[in-house]
């Protein structure tokens, strides 16, 4: 009796090893570098989600702010970036992006980690970004400083917006992402990132980033991405096609500036891009394999009426890369005159267009995503 007397008469407080979200997110940034590095990480998440369309989206309209979520939320009704892509998240997909750096895939050696650390370099852009799926709309506040009935400690929210026709109350809330054949009443059978990019008077406030992001950052992205583009496509698996877009103020929908895609692409090509997967499968097998196909890829400059087309040829050579086998021998050559470390297996790429200078691109495995270089 003495003893549970004197228990009860201890104060017993909350105390334990917590993780302070916002520093994670700071520390993410820090090693992630910003323009399209965060990106070509949308693309790489809807590879590996077996999408083979993506969209980006320049929207610069502002929102009406009447029927949100909360009145904080209306200072991120301005402009932002739209990242549409035909795959459709599964609840292992919900399970994956909800924890930082919580990739259920890096046991996968074909995969680039889909929602792995890599993902949260969209808060170089925004404080608050958010995207629907399916039948649900997925916000994350990881400050807890917008949404309602948010903490530090449960940072997000998710509304099944279908049966509770949630577009009907919250319409200046959800109607950003009425966009790429989305309309917020019935189940989405794609996926829509938005990311409200952070402007100045916010950047001043945030315990994630102090880099303000502006409407024309973006277009600037879009170009580089657009330069980059063939490099981009060149060893994914799934997509096909990168589409950007610009939704000025006042227009019905947005128009495209730029795309780059893979030309005629059939069942073949296909086969030949999951290379690497196949090969994963039998890593442990003694046999040598290797694939080599040649790609055509499409890059497209829209300005008004004018477009202006080009054509490029690659081919293609994919292994598990022993130390032994050919590709192998040339990718470790790679790496020592390129400072690129590769992994158990690699991908290489030679342009072979008559119109363009001999670029050689190389791909591996490392640290949990693709690291592609390309050298003349």
């Amino acid at each position: 009796m003495e003893e549970e007397s004197s228990s009860r008469s201890l104060l017993l407080e909350d105390f334990g090893q917590k993780v302070d979200l916002t520093r994670r997110i700071r520390e993410v940034l820090l090693n992630y570098p910003e323009g399209t590095t965060v990106l070509k990480e949308l693309i790489q998440n809807a590879d590996d989600a077996g999408a083979t369309k993506v969209c980006l989206c320049l929207d610069r309209r502002s929102h009406a702010t009447t029927s949100l979520l909360s009145p904080k939320l209306a200072q991120w009704q301005g402009p932002a970036l739209l990242a549409y892509n035909n795959g459709v998240f599964t609840e292992d997909d919900f399970a994956s992006i909800s924890r930082i750096g919580g990739s259920g895939k890096q046991s996968q050696a074909w995969k680039t980690g889909r929602f792995g650390v890599g993902f949260n370099s969209v808060y170089h852009l925004t404080d608050l970004p958010s995207f629907v799926s399916d039948k649900y709309v997925v916000l994350f506040d990881p400050q807890g400083d917008y949404l309602p009935n948010v903490s530090t400690l449960n940072p997000g929210k998710r509304i099944e917006y279908v049966s509770s026709s949630a577009i009907s109350r919250y319409r200046d809330q959800l109607s950003p992402y009425c966009a790429f054949g989305c309309n917020m009443e019935s189940s989405f059978p794609g996926t829509i990132f938005r990311f409200p990019l952070r402007n100045e008077e916010q950047a001043s406030r945030s315990k994630l980033s102090k880099q303000a992001y502006m409407a024309d950052d973006v277009s600037s992205m879009f170009v580089q991405l657009y330069e980059e583009g063939v490099f981009t496509l060149l060893f994914l698996k799934s997509v096909l096609c990168i589409e950007m877009y610009v939704w000025d103020t006042g227009m019905p929908e947005p128009r495209k500036t730029y795309s780059c895609s893979i030309s005629l692409a059939d069942s073949d090509t296909v086969w030949h891009r999951q290379t690497l997967l196949r090969l994963s499968k039998s890593i442990n097998s003694s046999e040598y394999k290797m694939d080599g196909f040649l790609l055509d890829f499409l890059s497209e400059d829209i300005s008004g009426d004018q477009s202006q087309k080009r054509v490029d040829t690659f081919y293609i050579m994919q292994t598990m890369a022993s130390g032994s086998s050919r590709i192998g021998s040339f990718a470790a050559s790679m790496s020592k005159d390129y400072d690129i470390h590769l992994l158990p297996w690699a991908a290489v790429a030679a342009c072979i267009s008559d119109n363009s200078s001999r670029v050689m691109v190389i791909s591996s495995k490392m640290a949990g995503h693709f690291v592609s270089s390309p050298c003349q």
